[in-house]
């Protein structure tokens, strides 16, 4: 049973005080026995900062992992207990200087919780090292880790060599670190863990990588890994590869973890920082046990030149109040329509991430239609589909001229997006593209017969823009449509013509069984094939009162808008809240639709003159 006696001693915020713990040397079988002490940053202290995984609340757990701390029993979680294990001098030695949050914080004092959260730029950029504890490791990570400073070392005896010798690195490789560095992610918790950004790329030397009794440094087992990597044997291309957005920066959908790891690293290094809508996006399969630590748990990786929109740490607010500050920072920044345009956004108002430690009076509002659930932004767990996948190729953008605009204002009530733009027309029908490949093959005859049809609609609009917009509306196929216009091997590259052909023969003859190519490998599928099983449970087909044709989000219904936001790639389908007063919407997601993706309307009809813009309200 764990003490509850233990009382933190406050610290002073004038001096920037943290505390250290001792840790003293010890045989593997005795108590871990602890000690805290003050010390302020302004002094600069030798300490080491763990970067860990708490894992486990201890209430979870029939045993009751703990420490011996100033003669107090205080629970730790397993995996840290397990750490310090591993870390101690063994007996005879000098004790070392750690700090570890989980101790060195009182964590159920919430206004020093906030305020040292606040300091965890300097204080992991301030320690002398950086210890990343992965775990206790097994059998493959022990030999992984005797191999690494080896395939590391591109002047040791390893790399020098006959062709014979060439045939038994790539089986060295492929035994001892493939299937290591490989099922990292899913073996080693570490990587999947907010914290840890800032963690690695803020420490001034270079970070001591340790599992179980073995350890290396940072820069070794990236250099390892890249060995890895670029093995030919393991049919790895192009790793470091990166999928480019329209605007030209780097989405990072190419890299695995440890390489996104690295190249953050690298970059904070370079004293550059980053951009909070680029960290989030780099971020999104990363977890954290508190919500608002998504974002809390970047906050040291910010360009510095953004101080003057600071985000306050405050553990009193609500997730929900947290998220809609980092958009308000994103949209301040000037980056907000082109962010949300590739987010997993929510369709509509949905509950925010629930905290648990928030007393019982404090509201835990739902989330605005426009501020994105940062912990669901993976396929796996969002609530509907990216827009990435409505997306047009990388040299085209809906907002044509308008693509690099400053647009968004959150207003007063902390809860409202004005953003401006253009109103394109209103869904007049949405269908499903089914479930299935052969259901969407199966369909597109009954497709193609929708779009001709929308193509007969009269059109409604005013007589000045009624024949520019007949002909916006008749230019671009269903075929290239139904694939947002990209080849879907690379991302962002225009779809090639010749991608008619294979939609002809699968629109002309047989059943969708009997069109579809029976290959099992998709490098052999044709590539028009892979765009449409991409659009399985993630698109469904639209037309509009005027005849437009488009796909958008499922959750897309009749009588939603289609609007062109300043600043965004893809156009967005908003829904009318009609007993909420004039041009007040919920943000739907985004859609592709066709004849206005390379920004036609705003370049031929706004730009001239001949359109206005409308200030859209959401909520």
């Amino acid at each position: 049973m764990s003490d509850s006696s233990y009382i933190y001693q406050m610290l002073s915020t004038e001096n920037r005080e943290i505390r250290l713990l001792n840790l003293a040397s010890g045989s593997r079988d005795e108590p871990i026995r602890c000690h805290l002490s003050t010390a302020a940053l302004t002094d600069y202290p030798s300490y080491t900062a763990l970067s860990y995984v708490w894992s486990s609340p201890v209430a979870l757990i029939s045993a009751s992992p703990e420490i011996i701390l100033d003669g107090h029993h205080f629970p730790v979680t397993p995996n840290l207990q397990s750490a310090l294990q591993h870390l101690r001098p063994s007996d005879g030695h000098d004790s070392i200087n750690l700090w570890v949050d989980a101790v060195s914080i009182c964590q159920d004092d919430v206004a020093e919780r906030s305020q040292q959260v606040a300091m965890m730029r300097d204080i992991y950029a301030f320690a002398t090292g950086v210890t990343i504890w992965l775990g206790e490791g097994d059998q493959v990570s022990i030999a992984a880790f005797d191999t690494i400073p080896i395939i590391a070392d591109k002047t040791s005896w390893f790399w020098q060599g006959s062709e014979e010798a060439n045939s038994l690195q790539h089986q060295i490789i492929r035994k001892y670190c493939g299937d290591f560095f490989f099922s990292l992610q899913s073996q080693y918790p570490w990587f999947m863990r907010v914290w840890i950004l800032q963690e690695l790329a803020l420490a001034s030397n270079d970070p001591m990588v340790v599992c179980g009794w073995k350890r290396t440094t940072w820069s070794t087992f990236v250099a390892a890994w890249q060995s890895v990597a670029k093995d030919p044997s393991l049919g790895l291309v192009n790793v470091q590869k990166e999928w480019k957005a329209p605007s030209g920066e780097s989405h990072f959908l190419g890299l695995t973890k440890l390489d996104i790891l690295n190249t953050l690293r690298q970059s904070t290094q370079a004293k550059t920082g980053e951009s909070l809508k680029r960290l989030l996006i780099m971020s999104r399969t990363s977890a954290a046990t508190d919500p608002r630590d998504r974002i809390y748990g970047l906050l040291g990786l910010l360009k510095e030149d953004v101080q003057s929109m600071p985000i306050q740490v405050d553990y009193r607010k609500s997730c929900a109040g947290v998220y809609i500050d980092a958009l308000k920072h994103i949209f301040t920044s000037g980056e907000g329509p082109n962010f949300l345009s590739g987010m997993h956004l929510s369709g509509g108002l949905v509950a925010a991430p629930h905290i648990a430690s928030l007393p019982a009076s404090l509201e835990q509002p739902n989330l605005p239609s426009w501020v994105p659930d940062f912990t669901r932004q993976t396929s796996e767990t969002a609530w509907q589909p990216s827009g990435l996948a409505f997306l047009p190729p990388a040299t085209m953008t809906a907002s044509g001229a308008g693509q690099g605009a400053k647009n968004g204002e959150v207003l007063e009530d902390g809860r409202t997006l004005q953003v401006e733009g253009l109103f394109v027309d209103t869904i007049h029908d949405v269908v499903s593209l089914g479930s299935t490949p052969e259901a969407i093959v199966h369909r597109l005859p009954d497709l193609e017969a929708k779009a001709k049809a929308a193509m007969r609609m009269p059109i409604l609009f005013e007589t000045s823009i009624a024949a520019q917009m007949r002909r916006f509306r008749a230019s671009e196929p269903l075929w290239r449509i139904l694939i947002s216009n990209k080849n879907p091997k690379s991302g962002y590259e225009a779809a090639p013509s010749s991608y008619e052909h294979t939609y002809l023969k699968y629109f002309n003859t047989g059943s969708g069984k009997d069109k579809l190519s029976h290959e099992s490998d998709d490098a052999l599928k044709p590539e028009y094939e892979l765009g449409l099983r991409a659009c399985i449970g993630r698109k469904s087909f639209f037309t509009t009162d005027n005849g437009f044709i488009g796909t958008c989000v499922p959750a897309s219904r009749k009588g939603d808008i289609i609007a062109i936001v300043f600043g965004s790639p893809t156009p967005f389908v908003l829904r009318p809240l009609l007993s909420e007063g004039q041009n007040v919407y919920l943000l739907v997601g985004t859609c592709y639709t066709g004849g206005i993706m390379n920004g036609e309307m705003v370049d031929e009809l706004y730009c001239e003159d001949l359109m206005d813009s409308t200030k859209f309200l959401l909520r």
